[in-house]
C-alpha cells in the first residue's frame, strides 16, 4: 500500500528513498487507529495492491475520505471511482450522511472524478504550514 502511495504521489512530491518511504509509512499507519471507525479499501491486480482509499469518521454523520491513491500505471482505469464508491457503500451502510473528501489543485484528475460522481465543493481552507489551498468538498449519502 505505501509502493501505491509513493507512487501515486511522486509526481507532485519527487521520488522518495527507502528511509523516507518507511517513515512516512510509519508515521501515516500509526494514525489510523486514532481515528475513528476508520477503514481502509485496497484495490489489488494479481497480488499487486495497485489502489487504496483510507478513511474515517470525522463528526457524527460524516465520514472522510482522507486519502485516495492508485498507482501511475493504473490511472484512467477506474480504480480511484471504484474505491469511492465503495467508501460511499460503506458510509450508508454505517448510517453516515456525508462523504467529506478534500483535495488540492494539483490533484486535477482526483478533483473531477469527485465531481463527477456528485461531490460538491463546499468551501476551501489553507492549513496552516502548507503552500496550497485545500478543496472541501461532500456528497449527501443518505
Amino acid at each position: 500500500m505505501i509502493a501505491v502511495r509513493v507512487s501515486a504521489y511522486e509526481q507532485w512530491n519527487g521520488p522518495k528513498s527507502q528511509d523516507q518511504q518507511r517513515k512516512e509509512a510509519d508515521a501515516w499507519l500509526q494514525k489510523i487507529p486514532s481515528r475513528a471507525r476508520p477503514a481502509v479499501f485496497i484495490a489489488k491486480h494479481s497480488s499487486e495492491v495497485i489502489g487504496y482509499l483510507w478513511g474515517f469518521e470525522r463528526s457524527p454523520g460524516t465520514f472522510y475520505i482522507s486519502h485516495l491513491g492508485v498507482s501511475q500505471r493504473c490511472k484512467g482505469l477506474g480504480i480511484g471511482r471504484g474505491l469511492v464508491k465503495a467508501s460511499e457503500a460503506l458510509a450508508r451502510k454505517r448510517g453516515y450522511h456525508l462523504l467529506s473528501p478534500s483535495t488540492y489543485n494539483r490533484f486535477a484528475g482526483m478533483l473531477i472524478l469527485l465531481v463527477s460522481e456528485g461531490f460538491g465543493v463546499v468551501g476551501t481552507t489553507k492549513p496552516e504550514g502548507e503552500a496550497e489551498v485545500r478543496i472541501e468538498l461532500e456528497k449527501q449519502v443518505s
